[in-house]
């Protein structure tokens, strides 16, 4: 934690003098995405639906998958992945899902996967990186709330129980569009490292706030990134208004049953500031998971990435998985 914290600290120091430059280099800014309907506007789930699909043929922000199981309909999932992932990377969690009986719906974000314009003259991965250093709290939020609109319609069709299973930012934008929008509603949640509380070290990217474009080095696997180049100050800005609007709307309506995944070495997250936070809002149907990798992760010392058998160990997480399934299907008390 120490050498992240004097790593990023000299990045900070050493590009200072080039915010400037950098903010004000590089391709013209794209167009701010205009979106038909914003969150408690849109007139009927319908409504919001059709106003999705139209942004959905450019974007490909959503995508369905739906149980490979017999049987009747479990639930439906809604699942969101973190900053800077490749959201390709949360389908380890979508295939147990699936295999449970549950439909999901998964949510890419401006600026990841396929949610970026196509452009003329570049190529994909500086397009995608285009879109990200544009994003913003209000544009997520809008992703989110559309998507759950899908969601709501095909679990009130089906009858079914709705979910939110989701990663570090996901899990902020999932928990405050819950919290926020008063037509949102969750019954369960299945949350890993959730970036509702951040360690210190993560803080000091808000003295670059100035400069939305300027790309800072991400330090995580290469394989889980959705940008290789790294993430924009944009994208930061967004992470903390995002938290800032969570910390203002948190109440009593997100006390669902909850389980919350997370290594005691998170780099980002602290176990610590979160279980403060459950206790001080009474939130008394959270549960903890405390994750401990096993030696057979591929990168056993990065302790923020718990979301596949390659980042946690296929004995560890097999046992996650059926944790998941317990929680979701009620299949024990927890």
């Amino acid at each position: 934690m120490k050498l992240a914290f004097v790593a990023i600290s000299g990045l900070i120091l050493s590009i200072t003098p080039l915010f400037v430059k950098a903010s004000s280099s590089g391709i013209e800014p794209e167009g701010r995405r205009q979106f038909f309907s914003r969150p408690g506007t849109a007139s009927s789930a319908e409504d919001g639906i059709d106003d999705f699909l139209k942004i959905q043929s450019q974007n490909h922000s959503l995508r369905w998958y739906f149980k490979d199981t017999p049987g009747e309909l479990k639930g439906v999932a809604l699942v969101i992945h973190g900053l800077n992932l490749r959201p390709d990377k949360m389908q380890s969690i979508i295939s147990d899902l699936r295999g449970s009986g549950i439909d999901v719906l998964r949510l890419s974000l401006r600026g990841h996967g396929e949610n970026y314009s196509r452009r003329k003259g570049i190529d994909e991965d500086q397009a995608r990186l285009e879109a990200f250093k544009n994003v913003s709290y209000q544009l997520w939020l809008n992703e989110a709330y559309l998507a759950y609109l899908q969601l709501k319609a095909r679990g009130a069709a089906k009858k079914v129980p709705l979910f939110l299973t989701a990663f570090s930012l996901g899990g902020l934008i999932g928990l405050d569009l819950f919290a926020s929008q008063g037509d949102v509603k969750f019954d369960k949640l299945i949350l890993f490292a959730p970036a509702i509380r951040l360690r210190a070290v993560v803080y000091l990217e808000r003295v670059m706030a100035p400069f939305p474009r300027l790309v800072i080095p991400t330090f995580a696997p290469e394989a889980y990134l959705a940008n290789k180049k790294g993430t924009p100050i944009a994208a930061y800005n967004a992470l903390f208004d995002s938290l800032d609007r969570f910390n203002r709307n948190a109440d009593q309506k997100l006390n669902v049953p909850t389980l919350v995944f997370i290594d005691e070495q998170d780099e980002f997250i602290p176990l610590s500031k979160l279980k403060k936070l459950v206790q001080a809002k009474k939130w008394d149907r959270w549960r903890f998971y405390i994750v401990e990798k096993d030696k057979t992760a591929e990168d056993e010392h990065f302790y923020h990435h718990i979301i596949d058998a390659s980042s946690t160990g296929k004995t560890v997480w097999r046992d996650m998985m059926k944790a998941v399934g317990d929680h979701l299907l009620d299949r024990n008390s927890l």
